[in-house]
């Protein structure tokens, strides 16, 4: 009898631990909006609709609140997509370096290079800046950044053994914005290239800021190139890595 209630429990153990190491926990994101008040969830449906990614849009205003150190815990990523102009008071620019300085890693997708466009902090967060005005960085002087819609861009992995990149085409292409003029930091690491003539070179990339990861993708104007295989590949695998 006890070895039959032995042999009883410690299958119903096993079964048991076997659920719970299938199960895996979402990874929340963080996903500021900018300048959307009605945030459009079809657009970004292919992108975000990923098994074990959980997210909630946020307003750049919303945001000031998300960065304070007692909502740190409620998001494992911040995706900085669409234009977020507005600038945020001191205590706001703090709380965001503190946040990520600490190790909350970093995605910065697209028009998200052009946020916080008057606060040079933010680019060094970022990896890289869009530039909506003349403005001095380090004691060089940049224009105004440079755009270009519906252009065909040729894109090449140039770090094939990196964990986003495993599995992707060596070559592809995009049809998208192009951009341009743009802020690099000497310290981020390409994963894809272009040859467009008119498109800055490294169109996706790695780079950290204090203890925290970021990954920045220069592409992503949408929505066509939300449903590319290799865009979508490389979002969720971003998204992983990041938090690895």
């Amino acid at each position: 009898m006890n070895k039959l209630y032995f042999s009883c429990a410690l299958s119903a153990l096993l079964l048991l631990l076997s659920d719970c190491s299938c199960k895996k926990e979402n990874i929340r994101l963080a996903f500021i909006s900018g300048m959307n008040p009605e945030f459009n969830y079809e657009l970004y449906a292919p992108l975000l609709e990923s098994e074990n990614i959980e997210w909630k849009a946020y307003t750049n205003e919303e945001s000031q609140e998300l960065f304070k150190p007692e909502h740190s815990g409620e998001y494992d990523v911040i995706v900085f997509y669409d234009i977020c102009l507005d600038e945020f008071p001191e205590t706001g620019k703090k709380d965001l370096v503190d946040v990520v300085s600490k190790g909350k890693p970093v995605f910065v997708l697209h028009d998200g290079l052009l946020t916080y466009n008057e606060w040079p902090e933010f680019a060094k967060i970022a990896g890289m800046k869009y530039f909506m005005s003349s403005q001095d960085v380090d004691g060089v002087e940049y224009g105004v950044s440079f755009y270009k819609h519906k252009q065909e861009l040729p894109i090449t992995v140039v770090d094939k053994q990196h964990f986003i990149t495993q599995g992707m085409d060596e070559t592809f292409a995009f049809h998208d914005e192009i951009y341009d003029r743009l802020w690099k930091s000497p310290d981020i690491h390409p994963l894809w290239t272009t040859t467009h003539p008119e498109s800055e070179k490294v169109v996706m990339y790695t780079h950290s800021y204090g203890k925290a990861k970021v990954v920045g993708i220069v592409t992503g104007h949408g929505p066509e190139i939300f449903n590319d295989k290799n865009f979508k590949l490389a979002f969720e695998r971003s998204i992983h890595w990041l938090v690895k």
